[in-house]
């Protein structure tokens, strides 16, 4: 799971890294130390994402 060398995307310290996407396209990456934080963080984002994105919808019709 831990497969991408770099610098966490949340702690900023150089480790083995995983992917988190992001609905809009865009991606981060976290180390194991990080990664709880940063899935809770990505789905928060996603979830008001999709939810603005309704809203959106919605007064589009």
């Amino acid at each position: 799971m831990f497969k991408i060398e770099g610098v966490c995307d949340w702690c900023k310290k150089p480790n083995l890294l995983t992917k988190h996407e992001y609905v809009d396209g865009m991606c981060h990456h976290s180390c194991k130390a990080c990664f709880d934080f940063a899935a809770l963080d990505v789905r928060q984002f996603n979830q008001a994402e999709l939810q603005q994105r309704e809203r959106q919808a919605q007064l589009m019709h």
